[in-house]
């Protein structure tokens, strides 16, 4: 259930973009379109009306008029703008509702000022409906959900392994053994989308954030209803802990950087080795690193021969 505070929170951030487009559709300059010169008709094109006394009397068609363009004129930040919109809109707007998707995704053929527009009566009318609390009745039941439900479903992944494919022999008459290898870290990806997108129906894979500087970072698995990123690790047999606990100093210093829409991180590591005894010592570590919310670290199955990412680990040198 959502609590008063929350909902405060939702609406403040309704009033602030509301006035934070406003302002930038204030912003917004026209530059009309350049007058041209098309080429003359040439063979197999339609023939030049007389009618046109343009075309009689100069012998050239007449100019035509680019369409007009338009721009910020200001320190505006459109891109930040439209990815606070789509989270909010993410967060209020039901699951269940025939209208989710048209509302948060506008059209990217529109000019500037018409898409600022269509945003704009977007926010203003789901703001109507929040208000009045036609949205909460119904509210998604992604709601109910916590990053302590992350993390508990994270650290079942061993029990789920238990009947994960490994067959020595067919399990029906003209079969074939299967046997399905987890190899690297693109692996334990699928693993994990599968597991949560089940629960989280705005699970994304892939993501690319907020650039910093001339680096596009990118997520391996965020939950915008929850401004959480999953991020993963493989951790290679060769690798020493210290290489874990950098990578992830270094990606959260990236993921949750001013104007992040992610507040949290939960760290989830693939053990290829089954360094059992460096588990607890390396997710301490790890904790202490501002913004990471939990560690969940998983041994690679006993059943799993213990070659299964030798390639992989050669390629990742």
């Amino acid at each position: 259930m959502l609590t008063s505070s929350n909902l405060k929170k939702y609406l403040d951030q309704f009033n602030k973009l509301i006035a934070e487009g406003e302002a930038m559709y204030k912003a917004i300059k026209v530059i009309r379109g350049e007058f041209y010169q098309p080429r003359s008709p040439s063979f197999g094109q339609p023939p030049i009306q007389a009618s046109d006394r343009y075309v009689i009397s100069s012998g050239e068609p007449p100019p035509i008029q680019a369409p007009d363009r338009y721009v910020l004129d200001g320190n505006y930040d459109w891109e930040k703008w439209q990815t606070n919109y789509k989270l909010l809109l993410e967060q209020v707007i039901p699951l269940t509702s025939s209208q989710r998707t048209s509302l948060i995704e506008v059209s990217s053929g529109s000019n500037l000022k018409t898409n600022l527009k269509i945003h704009l009566s977007n926010l203003k009318a789901v703001k109507e409906n929040y208000e009045n609390g036609l949205l909460i009745s119904s509210q998604s039941a992604l709601g109910s959900f916590s990053l302590e439900d992350v993390s508990k479903l994270l650290t079942q992944v061993p029990a789920g392994l238990r009947r994960w494919t490994w067959e020595e022999k067919p399990r029906t008459k003209g079969g074939t053994p299967r046997q399905w290898y987890i190899e690297n870290e693109y692996h334990v990806q699928n693993l994990l989308y599968f597991l949560l997108a089940a629960v989280f129906a705005d699970i994304r894979e892939e993501e690319y954030t907020r650039s910093v500087g001339q680096k596009k970072p990118r997520v391996d698995l965020e939950i915008p209803s929850l401004k959480l990123v999953i991020e993963i690790k493989f951790w290679y047999r060769k690798d020493k802990p210290q290489k874990i606990i950098e990578e992830i100093a270094a990606d959260t210093s990236l993921y949750l950087g001013q104007g992040s829409p992610h507040e949290q991180i939960i760290a989830f590591i693939w053990d290829d080795s089954r360094r059992t005894e460096e588990h607890d010592l390396l997710k301490s570590g790890l904790k202490n690193l501002n913004g990471i919310f939990d560690v969940v670290i998983v041994s690679r199955p006993g059943r799993m021969p213990d070659n299964t990412s030798v390639i992989n680990e050669e390629d990742n040198e």
